[in-house]
């Protein structure tokens, strides 16, 4: 078998002089075709240096090697068209560059070489002789004289040189025309110079770390010339709104300290947090959502802390509230964010909530409050930042309720739409009794056993709605329902049909249907004529 290279040169092929500028794009007008020929026979005998001495032999000796020159040499000529080609790609990224090209200026300069070096160096490397002599020696004037551009003031060689090392476009730049350095040499000696070189060359020059350099290095000799290097925040605003919405809020926490761009996007992000405990207290505050472990910041010793499960970290010189508000204002802004249950718990009488709250730019989409307090007072201060068309159920344990705040809070949009009340207590002093009349569901969780006084705000209360579906006495926390008292208290029971009981007082009769449970009873209204 024999190969047989046919060149075929364009008659369009510019004379020398004409393409002294233009070398690079040589390889356009020369195709090479190679053929077989399979009617010459390849020896099966080895080849040696004996053959040569042997006539058949030596004959046929000299044909393979022939042969084997030529398909050497052409091999090598279509790498260095190859070659040729790609650094003329690459060149046309640095031409287009106005603020490269510049830096790679300055870099030649900074290097100690001469502007007439610098040129032929240059236009061997870029090729096309596309910055003139007098350009290179009116921009070396320049830098001579610390100036990078008309605007720009004098500055020292220092200052020119972190202009390169401190600019990320410029140090690529440089890196960049190293690089097609190493292209050039690759056409010229057929052999790889090592990226060391080069990373010892721009060393001379500025401070380099040497794993960027080998990134950028490497990146640009497997072809892809971009020199920006694109961030999470430059992926398609749909993907990064589904990521970000995978991540609990702690997760987006710490991922929205990483730019001002990925801020916007957390904080404009959809969430939805099905349980958010705040928990204050004199010297701490916690802050969890659903069963993850809770930030707490807190005071021990004059000395304020940051913990979450096992982690601690020591804040000085700052105070665990301050710290509490700057992260609560951060999750209550959020301007995407649904909460299904805020609980919210005080173990001291304080107003720091609602100072956070009055600071808000929009009111919270909450569709279960819980308060924990010694007093119903936060009730009044938390009610008024809540959206009424999403609060649904309010759920309350405390020690006693205020008849003055219960009237403050009928007058609230909250109060009157939500649809479903918890109290943990006690009914005692919890009057007037219009002001749960709107609720749909009402369960009572008794800490103790009800008494009388208790039991005829319940009748009344029965009585009195329009509105209620149901109405439960919980006891599960502590004792039991001792049946005789609730029928004595709620007055005899008349028995109806279908199992319906008839709840009645002197001027109004009300339709139940009872269901007894060891630690509970449910009056369940029921329409019966």
């Amino acid at each position: 078998m024999s190969i047989k290279i046919l060149p075929e040169i364009s008659t369009g092929l510019r004379s020398p002089k004409m393409c002294k500028h233009r070398d690079a794009n040589l390889h356009k007008n020369i195709f090479l075709k190679v053929t077989v020929d399979k009617t010459v026979q390849t020896p099966r005998r080895k080849c040696s240096h004996k053959h040569f001495f042997r006539g058949y032999g030596r004959q046929n000796c000299a044909d393979t090697m022939t042969q084997m020159r030529t398909q050497s040499f052409f091999s090598k000529l279509l790498l260095q068209i190859s070659l040729r080609k790609t650094q003329a790609k690459m060149s046309i990224s640095l031409k287009t560059d106005d603020k490269s090209i510049l830096s790679v200026l300055l870099y030649q300069f900074l290097s100690e070489k001469s502007a007439y070096f610098s040129f032929k160096e240059f236009n061997k490397v870029v090729r096309d002789n596309f910055i003139s002599r007098d350009d290179f020696k009116f921009w070396f004037d320049r830098f001579s004289s610390g100036k990078l551009d008309e605007e720009d003031d004098n500055l020292s060689i220092s200052d020119l040189e972190s202009t390169l090392s401190d600019d990320k476009h410029r140090l690529r730049a440089c890196i960049f025309f190293e690089t097609l350095k190493e292209k050039r040499i690759r056409i010229e000696k057929s052999n790889d110079e090592k990226g060391s070189d080069a990373y010892n060359r721009l060393c001379k020059v500025m401070n380099i770390d040497f794993s960027n350099f080998s990134f950028w290095f490497n990146r640009f000799i497997g072809g892809n010339l971009k020199m920006k290097d694109y961030e999470f925040s430059d992926l398609p605003l749909e993907i990064v709104e589904k990521v970000v919405e995978n991540l609990d809020y702690f997760g987006r926490s710490a991922f929205r300290k990483v730019s001002k761009n990925i801020r916007k996007i957390v904080d404009d992000a959809q969430m939805n947090a099905e349980f958010l405990r705040i928990k204050i207290a004199e010297t701490s505050t916690a802050i969890g959502f659903n069963s993850i472990n809770p930030i707490r910041y807190y005071q021990h010793c004059g000395r304020c802390y940051i913990s979450r499960g096992s982690r601690e970290k020591e804040m000085k010189n700052r105070k665990h509230w301050e710290l509490a508000v700057k992260e609560l204002k951060i999750i209550l802004n959020l301007k995407k964010f649904t909460i299904d249950t805020l609980k919210i718990q005080f173990t001291c009488f304080t107003d720091r909530l609602g100072r956070v709250l009055k600071s808000l730019d929009d009111k919270l989409h909450v569709r279960h409050l819980f308060l924990s307090s010694d007093l119903v007072h936060p009730l009044e201060d938390i009610l008024p930042f809540l959206k009424p068309e999403i609060l649904e159920a309010i759920s309350v344990n405390t020690f006693f309720f205020c008849p003055y705040v219960i009237k403050r809070l009928m007058g609230m949009g909250q109060w009157k739409k939500a649809k479903n009340l918890e109290i943990y207590g006690t009914l005692c002093g919890f009057e007037p009794t219009e002001s749960v009349l709107h609720f749909e569901n009402i369960t009572f969780y008794v800490l103790r056993m009800i008494n009388d006084e208790e039991l005829a705000q319940i009748k009344k209360i029965l009585l009195d709605s329009s509105q209620i579906k149901t109405f439960c006495i919980d006891v599960s926390i502590r004792g039991r329902i001792d049946w005789n008292v609730i029928e004595e208290g709620l007055g005899p029971l008349i028995p109806g049909d279908d199992g319906i009981r008839r709840l009645v007082s002197r001027h109004k009769q009300q339709f139940y249907e009872i269901e007894e449970e060891e630690k509970s009873v449910k009056f369940v209204r029921k329409t019966y004529y």
